[in-house]
């Protein structure tokens, strides 16, 4: 109805501009009949001047915004999260009105969303914008089989069995939906970190029941509210999992999200992934990798210390055993020399007695320090054995040293990931010297019979 309604009135206008063609015709035939009745000497004359347009001034506006480029990406993907369009909105800052405006990017169509600024094609993906003193808002396209810095798997499942997500419109059952996101930026110096936030509103006539694992659920006026927050791929980039200093430690950095819940006649309107990076720009960020180098140089001084600690035990033991050692014959030799003076004074009883006897208390009183020193020996053996072994094992088999270059690695791979992460600053295409930001938004399409009937 409404295309006809818009035919008619298509063909209405039609009809008036002839009409006023016609009747223009008419007049002007019949000014030229009166004309030629007129007084042939008499003539007209046109005083006619150049028209020339009064030139456009513009005021320029000073820009609100914080990078030379700003990007908003935003997929439209099937149910499964596989794009199928992708739609960047671009803003570019005005310097002034003497600065030339101009862009580089590899998006095609571009189209001016707010103002009439028409823009140049300089060529090798280079544009220039009219300047007319505002910032320049912009759309355009890019391929669908554009990679992103982040991709979203959503697989669904009925009942435990995997299934296309088409075949759940109007399902009975128990749902489950698992997402899967993959940080694509690459890997080592090159992973850029991007933080995640993934969500979904269930419609509370068709669902009860619901339950998510790395996310959480929110009651909302009759609807579910699902989201979750993640970071993926950074536990596995930062070597999380292999660290023996983290080894009895719960680290987990999510990076997929499961929702589960008991559906009657299932639809479901989209599911929506935000992300951005950025997260590495905190001001404390420095003081983070100061600590972290701190404290691998407390571990490596802890280790020096207790190699240092262990010479010392050992030349401890060693000199008990040369005091136990001479001990042992100290009081050999006093018994021996006992026995010769013994028989000397059998021999000659006047000459010796006194000395044999001096000599006897002597040797007994050496057998008393042998076994003093013998005693106290053997617990300094004990007391350095324990020391010794407090120190090279413990509940924790890994030694100082090697938590110091955990320490210290975990230290560079932050630093080298802030630096991708600074470097990581447009989606289409950004002029040297120029700084950016971006953000993505995945949108899924519909899971709907009405959908299905279309």
């Amino acid at each position: 109805m409404k295309q006809l309604k818009n035919k008619l009135l298509y063909w209405a206008v039609i009809v008036v501009i002839v009409g006023i063609i016609v009747l223009t015709g008419c007049q002007a035939k019949g000014t030229e009949a009166a004309d030629e009745n007129a007084n042939a000497n008499d003539t007209v004359s046109l005083d006619t001047t150049d028209i020339k347009e009064e030139p456009v001034v513009y005021e320029y506006h000073e820009s609100g915004m914080e990078n030379d480029k700003e990007e908003s990406v935003y997929v439209l993907a099937d149910p499964d999260g596989t794009p199928n369009e992708i739609t960047v909105n671009v803003s570019l800052k005005n310097k002034g009105l003497d600065q030339k405006l101009t862009d580089e990017t590899f998006l095609a169509g571009l189209k001016n969303k707010e103002g009439d600024e028409e823009v140049t094609d300089l060529g090798g993906s280079r544009y220039e914008w009219e300047n007319h003193g505002e910032d320049i808002h912009y759309e355009g396209m890019a391929e669908a089989s554009a990679t992103l810095p982040v991709s979203v798997k959503i697989t669904y499942y009925l009942d435990g069995t995997e299934v296309e997500p088409e075949s759940l419109a109007g399902a009975d059952g128990k749902i489950t939906m698992h997402f899967d996101y993959t940080n694509q930026t690459g890997s080592g110096d090159d992973f850029t970190p991007f933080f995640v936030i993934s969500g979904m509103l269930l419609d509370g006539d068709c669902v009860r029941n619901v339950t998510v694992e790395n996310g959480e659920v929110k009651y909302l006026d009759g609807d579910y509210l699902v989201y979750g927050m993640l970071l993926p791929g950074v536990q596995e980039a930062l070597s999380l999992n292999t660290m023996e200093l983290l080894r009895d430690e719960d680290v987990d950095l999510p990076q997929e999200m499961e929702v589960s819940f008991d559906a009657t006649d299932f639809k479901l309107d989209f599911t929506a992934t935000l992300y951005s990076n950025g997260i590495l720009e905190e001001d404390n960020f420095d003081d983070i990798t100061d600590k972290l180098d701190e404290l691998a140089d407390k571990f490596t001084d802890a280790s020096g210390d207790t190699t240092d600690l262990k010479d010392k035990i050992g030349k401890l033991k060693n000199g008990g055993a040369k005091l136990r050692d001479g001990a042992n014959s100290l009081s050999t030799g006093l018994s021996q020399l006992n026995d010769a003076l013994a028989q000397m004074a059998a021999a000659d009883p006047e000459g010796y007695a006194a000395l044999s006897a001096q000599v006897s208390q002597l040797s007994e009183g050496s057998k008393a320090l042998s076994d003093g020193i013998r005693t106290y020996t053997s617990g300094v053996d004990q007391a350095c054995d324990s020391i010794d072994e407090s120190t090279s094992s413990g509940e924790d088999d890994t030694d100082y040293e090697t938590k110091a270059e955990e320490l210290r690695s975990l230290s560079d791979k932050l630093k080298a990931m802030k630096t991708a992460d600074q470097q990581y600053n447009n989606f289409s295409g950004l002029e040297a010297g120029k700084t950016g930001g971006v953000s993505f938004i995945i949108e899924t399409g519909e899971i709907s019979a009405d959908k299905e009937s279309d």
